[in-house]
């Protein structure tokens, strides 16, 4: 990891948020295998179960933040140029903050159905 990138908080929050979707993946999937979702209504109740919504969107909140850290990491350790560091990084920044606001979107939606 780059001196400039920060040192241990992002490594600590990279290794935290892969840890968190480990666990969730897992809770998924035990609901994959004894939940009993055969169709659109059994998904339906559960994307509108508060609990899970939660743990969906801190699911992808965490996958995005473990995203831009290590992309962020690469772009600094190969882009030697700023210019083009920034607008890498910008341009990857944004692809992150609109996907961000899609899937909020989604799950507002999945829990007003």
């Amino acid at each position: 990891m780059s001196a400039r990138a920060g040192g241990i908080r992002p490594w600590v929050v990279q290794r935290l948020s892969a840890v968190f979707m480990v666990l969730s993946l897992i809770v998924f999937c035990f609901i994959l295998m004894f939940g009993g979702l055969n169709g659109y209504v059994e998904w339906q109740v559960l994307f509108s179960l508060t609990w899970w919504n939660t743990v969906v969107i801190l699911f992808w909140l965490a996958l995005f933040t473990h995203a831009w850290i290590g992309v962020r990491d690469v772009i600094m350790d190969y882009f030697s140029h700023d210019g083009v560091r920034f607008s890498v990084l910008a341009i990857f920044g944004f692809y992150l903050i609109a996907m961000t606001v899609w899937m909020m979107k989604i799950m507002i939606m999945a829990g007003n159905a």
